[in-house]
């Protein structure tokens, strides 16, 4: 174990030491000796007292001059490393140590040692962006052979390096995170040596939001919406200002996690540009913008109780179409796409008592401008939400065709039906129609319990609905029925359709009418059709008579069998009226409440 270490470093002298350094003496110093200096590798004193001394040594030249400087330092044997600082550049240095202790002394060992280049100074940013950004430096006046650029993401950690030529002060990192802050690091390099670091933070720019677009545009209000773009910001500034005061601008700042902002008190008719962009710190995005144009105020007339007329004027604008938009509050949005010759259009099939929003919107290459915008409330009705056809009548329908009807109320949601005003004083609801046999009939389960065809032509509304529709209360059937210039009807004062556990079963009685008394039969017996026989009595019926129907063994009446078919008993019968082998061009069955009475509807 030695009791101290010397260590010594010579390196050349430069002009102007020789009077500083003639003679040094040596002294001791305490506490830790070892300083910390620029162009050096960096070395630890691990001891808590350190002693050590400087001397210099009397030059012996040839010439009187002395070349070198040598500096020693003495630590403790626990020592295991000094550092040298205040090193000079592209230097070479020859380093010594030995260990003493008592009267021995070991061998010196040596070793020489060039330190690195001198660092570049003065790191200046220009041209940042969200994506790139210009580091230029400056020069050291001594030699080095390049430059290495090392950029840091502080989020990431992520870290890559660029290596320029000794010629150049300048480079472009590409490529970086928006609104990012980055460590820079420049070092010059010499070979394999390199100086010391010069280093500053740098923050991109952040990137502007994308997909701005403005919805919900009335005469005096308009929504903004965009999507953030990656990394985080501070906030989102809006501008914007209008056709007709342009040299006002209205700036509103939101927070960062904005992604919607509803202006307010616009003008009516006017264009407005609107601009927004991104800031984080005291960097600002680029702004991306667009126009709308706030629609005139329009009144709407012929407003009644389903239906209201709204009316524009041509615009200096041409458009190429127009798209109608109307809501009540919380529903569902609805368009209609209307050509570019159109000033009005009628809105029918609306809620009664409700307040309706409307906005005509002109098309052009692809971006719709508002032009007129209307709210109104419609008329009352005695049955705002009737459930059957009835109701319906009562509102005062007097026409028969396709109805919205709502057996569980508002809350349930509409049935497209078909409703009869006409015959016998009419609201009926019709559930089956044969006229033109373009429809199949020979048909599964499902599908007689879903419903198919067309409600104007041949159709089945189905037996889950009409089990719904006939069991709310007494209701009554009426089947009419049509062969050439032949007709005749049925009238059954009691029907019912059973629920789908109980297999859709038929309950009628009561006849009266001019067809005679066929669906008797058929009471009490379950509904069947071609994959589902649930009561067999012989043959599967369904199959054989190509139909769905409430078969006994089998009918009387099968008015959903194979129409225009006259032969084999598959056709469309009624066996009181015309046979089994006479296809009946025409029928239709429907129903309405038992206590409707015709002479008093009105």
């Amino acid at each position: 174990m030695f009791k101290n270490f010397t260590v010594i470093r010579t390196e050349p002298r430069t002009e102007g030491d020789e009077e500083n350094h003639e003679e040094m003496e040596e002294v001791a110093l305490e506490g830790d000796a070892a300083s910390t200096a620029k162009n050096t590798t960096e070395v630890q004193v691990q001891s808590e007292s350190t002693n050590t001394t400087a001397a210099s040594g009397k030059a012996a030249a040839a010439s009187g001059k002395t070349e070198t400087k040598r500096i020693s330092m003495v630590v403790p044997g626990s020592v295991r490393s000094v550092e040298f600082s205040n090193l000079r550049a592209n230097t070479a240095y020859v380093l010594q140590v030995y260990g003493s202790a008592a009267e021995r002394k070991s061998k010196t060992h040596k070793a020489t040692v060039i330190t690195g280049p001198e660092p570049a100074t003065e790191m200046v940013f220009s041209d940042v962006t969200d994506s790139s950004l210009n580091v230029s430096w400056s020069k050291p006046k001594t030699t080095f052979s390049g430059v290495r650029v090392t950029y840091t993401n502080i989020i990431t950690g992520e870290s890559r390096f660029v290596t320029v030529e000794s010629h150049q002060s300048y480079v472009v990192l590409s490529k970086l995170s928006a609104g990012t802050s980055y460590i820079i690091i420049v070092t010059t390099t010499q070979g394999r040596t390199s100086s010391d670091i010069l280093t500053s933070l740098m923050t991109t720019v952040p990137a502007p939001p994308t997909h701005l677009q403005v919805v919900n545009v009335t005469d005096t209000k308009a929504v903004l919406q965009w999507t953030p773009s990656q990394g985080k910001v501070d906030r989102f500034i809006i501008s914007y200002e209008s056709s007709k005061t342009p040299n006002v601008t209205v700036t509103v700042m939101l927070s960062g996690s904005s992604v919607e902002h509803q202006l307010r008190g616009l003008q009516r008719g006017t264009v407005y540009t609107v601009k927004v962009l991104s800031q984080k710190d005291s960097l600002q995005s680029m702004a991306i913008s667009t126009t709308f144009t706030t629609p005139n105020l329009v009144k709407a007339s012929e407003v009644g109780t389903r239906s209201a007329v709204i009316a524009w004027r041509t615009s200096t604008v041409v458009y190429y179409s127009y798209r109608l938009i109307y809501q009540v509050a919380g529903e569902e949005t609805k368009e209609v796409i209307l050509d570019q010759s159109s000033t009005e259009y009628k809105l029918t099939g609306l809620l009664p008592m409700s307040r309706y929003i409307v906005v005509v919107q002109g098309e052009r290459e692809g971006q719709y401008t508002s032009v007129v915008t209307t709210e109104f409330i419609t008329g009352k009705l005695r049955f705002p939400f009737p459930t059957e056809c009835s109701q319906e009548l009562l509102n005062g329908a007097l026409q028969s065709g396709e109805v919205d009807i709502y057996p569980d109320g508002k809350e349930g949601g509409a049935v497209r039906v078909y409703c009869d005003m006409e015959t016998d004083g009419g609201g009926w609801t019709v559930f089956q129609r044969r006229m033109n046999g373009k429809t199949d009939f020979y048909r599964t389960w499902n599908e007689y319990s879903a419903g198919f065809g067309n409600l104007s032509e041949d159709f089945w509304l189905g037996n889950e609905l009409l089990h719904n529709l006939t069991t709310v209360g007494p209701v009554s059937l009426r089947v009419d029925l049509q062969s050439g210039n032949d007709t005749a009807y049925a009238h059954y004062a009691n029907f019912t359709i059973d629920s789908a556990e109980r297999h859709y079963t038929l309950a009628v009685s009561g006849y009266t009418g001019t067809a005679g008394d066929s669906m008797r039969y058929h009471n009490g017996r379950p509904f069947s059709t071609r994959d589902k026989d649930t009561d067999p009595l012989g043959i599967h019926c369904a199959r054989a008579y190509m139909g769905g129907w409430w078969y006994k063994n089998c009918y009387k009446t099968n008015l959903n069998g194979l129409h225009g078919i006259n032969s084999n008993n598959q056709g469309v019968v009624w066996i009181d009226w015309k046979g089994k082998d006479s296809s009946i061009a025409f029928t239709e069955m429907k129903f309405r409440p038992a206590r409707f009475s015709p002479a008093t509807h009105g």
